[in-house]
C-alpha cells in the first residue's frame, strides 16, 4: 500500500514539473521587406519556476541567448544576414535589424527552465524577407497590329525581385484563369540571388484589347496595362469616317461647280 503510495505521490509530482513550462505564443513575421528591422518575441509562463534560460535559433543555429545569472545575460552570436540589437533585445524579445536576403530562415525560441526539472519547451515559425523592386513590369509583343482572333504573341516579365513573383493576365477587366492560353516559363535566377518571372498570353486578339500584367509577391502588386488593337478596328474606324468624307467631298465638289 504504501508503494503505491509513493508511486503515485512521484506521478503526481513529476506529472507537475512537466507542466510548469509553457510557451503561450510566438510572434515571427510572416515576410519582411529586405533592409527593414524586426522584433521577434517570445511569450512564456513559468508557472512559478525559475527562468535559466532563453535561446533564438534560425535554421537551428543559435543566434540569441538570456541568461539571468549572467553579467550581462545577454549574448549574441555572429551569424550571417542576423544583426541582433542588444540594447532592445531581452528575455522575451529579440530585435534584428538591417535584415538581408539571408536572415530568412525558421526562427525558433527555446525556453528552460532552473534546476530540479530544467523543463524546456519551444515554439517555431519562418519569415521570408524579400525584395520587391518598385520597377513595373515589362510587355512586349503589343506593338504590333493583330488579325482579328489571331493568337496574341505577347509576354510580361517582372524586374527582378527575391522570391520570384507570381504573374497573372487580366483581359478587359477578367482575370485570366484558362491556363491553354498562358504560357508559363520557369524563374530565371540572376546575380545577386535575385529572380525574373515571365509569363507568355496567347488569347485570341479582339478590337481595342486591354490586357494587363500584374506580377505580386504576397501583398505587394506591380502591374503595367497595354492596349492591343487589330486590322478589323483599324477598318471599322475608316469605315465609321467614310460617310463624312463622302459629304465633305461633295460641298467641296459643289462649290467648285458654282
Amino acid at each position: 500500500m504504501m508503494f503505491r503510495i509513493v508511486c503515485l505521490c512521484f506521478l503526481v509530482f513529476h506529472l507537475k514539473v512537466s507542466h510548469t513550462l509553457q510557451i503561450i505564443a510566438i510572434s515571427v513575421p510572416s515576410m519582411k521587406q529586405r533592409g527593414e528591422s524586426v522584433t521577434l518575441t517570445c511569450d512564456y509562463d513559468l508557472e512559478g519556476g525559475k527562468l535559466y534560460s532563453v535561446k533564438w535559433y534560425r535554421d537551428n543555429e543559435e543566434f540569441y541567448r538570456y541568461m539571468p545569472r549572467l553579467r550581462p545575460p545577454q549574448h549574441a552570436h555572429r551569424l550571417e544576414g542576423v544583426k541582433v540589437d542588444l540594447e532592445r533585445s531581452s528575455a522575451r524579445r529579440v530585435h534584428l535589424r538591417d535584415l538581408t536576403l539571408k536572415s530568412r530562415g525558421l526562427y525558433r525560441c527555446e525556453v528552460s527552465e532552473e534546476a530540479p526539472s530544467f523543463h524546456s519547451a519551444q515554439s517555431e515559425a519562418f519569415m521570408e524577407v524579400y525584395y520587391f523592386s518598385r520597377e513595373n513590369p515589362r510587355i512586349v509583343g503589343h506593338e504590333r497590329i493583330y488579325e482579328l482572333h489571331e493568337p496574341l504573341d505577347v509576354n510580361c516579365t517582372s524586374a527582378k525581385a527575391f522570391p520570384a513573383p507570381a504573374l497573372e493576365w487580366q483581359m478587359d477587366g477578367h482575370m485570366v484563369s484558362d491556363r491553354s492560353l498562358l504560357i508559363e516559363y520557369d524563374p530565371e535566377p540572376i546575380p545577386q540571388g535575385f529572380y525574373i518571372s515571365t509569363l507568355g498570353l496567347r488569347a485570341q486578339a479582339r478590337p481595342h484589347m486591354r490586357v494587363r500584367c500584374i506580377a505580386s509577391i504576397g501583398n505587394h502588386k506591380r502591374e503595367r496595362t497595354v492596349i492591343i488593337e487589330t486590322n478589323s478596328s483599324n477598318r471599322h474606324i475608316e469605315t465609321s469616317f467614310s460617310p463624312i468624307m463622302i459629304i465633305i467631298s461633295n460641298v467641296f465638289l459643289y462649290q467648285s461647280l458654282s
